[in-house]
């Protein structure tokens, strides 16, 4: 095909069985597009078919409300004889799947700015009556400048409305919700747990719920708890966990219950000044705050519905085995299943705009009452159509100071619990985390010193014990390796063949060790040692040193090596 409708054909982005996605041009304002082509006598036919097709744009029609940064956008939809075709915003990016699957690591930061935005377009659908039912790696794309775009949206509710039969559901296992795998009613939380899947994937590189079979993914979705983030990643900054374990709660009623409050929390672990999504977090009723587009749409607007779209995904992509509108473009790999019984959520109304002042007002209310997160996240939205309010600007400033107070304390107990536990690693993390947030603390410094010390406390503790099993193990080369120079270990050296051809039955007793730091690489040793040994010649139990020994020791790089041995 050269052309569909007004719009020019320039390539194939995917095949699925109900239809294909081209790359298409809008010549009228030079506008690059995905056109979505659905043929519904393929799996329909006679009024079945005609029933479907209204439902299918009445559905359309109501996911065309959508219109938000984060999600696809839809411009069109044409009908030509048994075809319609879906005009669509084409994206230049990569799905989040293609990403997890490339060399590419991403900073907690990097994955908390995509997941808030994310939280901002998810939660604006499920506020206007859409959920998507759907969220995995494969329908999140992400562009250059690391925004993310949900794709599909929508689409698995005008499926399961319009070409699937009464008990059954669409989805891809793996992502699921246990009362989606079931088959039960499912609204907003569904998302909210397979969205959690998607940041459990993307902290530790695997899927909570991994088997080699369907029916084991969906007993494990239903009945098992997922594994613990840090005995998958050990340097996962505390706070992620609480968001798993809430997000992947088997039952709806223990999760977030808006995508606004699973953002809330994300954005308390920002480690840095970031750009956030404006929307309001005020509670269960609270309203996601959009940044308006100006520009007018085209047509019937299927918002950001974005029935899938725009994979530029370079090279092949598998279409969903069951499915004609998600066609998603799945990884080979990706199971996909009909199972149980969906509804679909009742359509909410849509709230108007607040007038400026009001959210000025709200702005100042919700500093009053401590509620600082809100505060800042809905300054910056005022911000972003005001740039220059000076009473909003100080406001923000005054959210984010108070918000980093509030972090920096948190960050700051939980080093000190750590150092207290004497896990002294995690809390100089924690600690240089304070840092990122108050570069200028005293406390976190001084712990990050108490730490550090701790640590090589250790170390200088693991010297002595080889050092004194060494002697008893007669093994010369371990007490060698302690040493920090050739000139020490000579010395070393000569004490121990002597020890080593006159006795037997060596035993070393250590005891009242003092370590003194007089800087950081350089400490100070005293020890009680009481030296016993069998004489090789009268084969007679003698006191070989009984006394204390002093010695020097250097860091050199990563070991502490003796330094002067007496």
């Amino acid at each position: 095909m050269e052309n569909i409708g007004k719009y020019k054909i320039i390539d194939v982005l995917g095949k699925g069985a109900m239809g294909i996605v081209y790359k298409g041009l809008d010549p009228d304002i030079e506008r690059e597009v995905a056109i979505k082509t659905v043929h519904f006598d393929k799996a329909l036919q006679g009024r079945e078919e005609s029933e479907s097709l209204k439902r299918f744009i009445r559905e359309a029609q109501a996911a065309g409300k959508l219109d938000h940064p984060n999600v696809t956008t839809v411009y069109d939809v044409v009908r030509e004889k048994d075809v319609t075709y879906i005009i669509m915003q084409y994206i230049e990016g990569k799905s989040l799947q293609q990403l997890l699957a490339s060399p590419r690591k991403y900073s907690y930061d990097d994955i908390n700015h995509l997941f808030i935005k994310i939280c901002s377009g998810l939660g604006y659908a499920h506020k206007k009556g859409i959920v998507h039912r759907d969220i995995k790696p494969a329908n999140i794309l992400i562009d250059e400048e690391l925004n993310p775009y949900i794709v599909d949206f929508g689409v698995a509710r005008v499926e399961t409305s319009t070409l699937t039969q009464t008990g059954t559901a669409m989805g891809t296992p793996s992502y699921m919700s246990p009362e989606q795998v079931q088959g039960k009613k499912i609204d907003n939380r569904s998302d909210i747990f397979s969205l959690g899947v998607v940041l459990y994937e993307m902290l530790t590189g695997k899927r909570p719920f991994e088997a080699e079979n369907v029916t084991t993914i969906i007993y494990k979705i239903i009945n098992e708890e997922p594994q613990d983030l840090a005995k998958i990643r050990k340097d996962v900054p505390p706070g992620y966990e609480h968001i798993i374990h809430r997000s992947l709660a088997k039952e709806p009623k223990d999760r977030y219950h808006s995508c606004q409050e699973l953002a809330a929390d994300l954005l308390q672990l920002t480690q840095k000044d970031q750009e956030t999504l404006a929307m309001s977090l005020t509670g269960e009723d609270t309203e996601v705050l959009v940044r308006r587009t100006k520009r007018k749409r085209t047509a019937i607007v299927l918002g950001g519905a974005a029935v899938l779209v725009i994979f530029i995904l370079g090279g092949g992509y598998a279409a969903h085995r069951f499915s004609w509108l998600t066609i998603p473009f799945l990884s080979e790999n990706t199971e996909q299943v009909l199972i149980g019984e969906t509804s679909l959520p009742a359509e909410t109304k849509i709230i108007p705009d607040q007038p400026e002042q009001d959210r000025v007002s709200d702005v100042k209310t919700l500093l009053e009452n401590k509620k600082y997160t809100e505060a800042v996240v809905l300054a910056e939205e005022i911000l972003v159509d005001d740039p220059e309010n000076e009473e909003i600007q100080g406001y923000l400033e005054e959210g984010r100071l108070q918000l980093k107070t509030i972090q920096t304390g948190q960050l700051l107990q939980q080093g000190i619990a750590s150092y207290e536990r004497k896990q002294y690693s995690q809390s100089i993390r924690e600690m240089r985390e304070a840092l990122k947030l108050d570069s200028e603390n005293e406390e976190a410094k001084r712990y990050i010193n108490m730490a550090s010390r701790g640590i090589w406390r250790i170390a200088i503790n693991g010297v002595i014990e080889r050092q004194r099993k060494s002697e008893e193990e007669k093994d010369l080369l371990t007490l060698l390796s302690d040493m920090g120079s050739s000139e020490i270990s000579d010395e070393r050296k000569a004490d121990a063949m002597l020890l080593f051809n006159y006795y037997d039955d060596i035993q070393s007793v250590v005891s009242n060790i003092k370590i003194a730091f007089s800087d950081s690489t350089h400490a100070d040793i005293s020890f009680s040692n009481l030296l016993t040994a069998t004489y090789k010649k009268s084969g007679k139990k003698e006191v070989v040193f009984e006394g204390v020994k002093t010695w020097k020791m250097i860091k050199q790089g990563r070991d502490w090596k003796i330094s002067k041995y007496k």
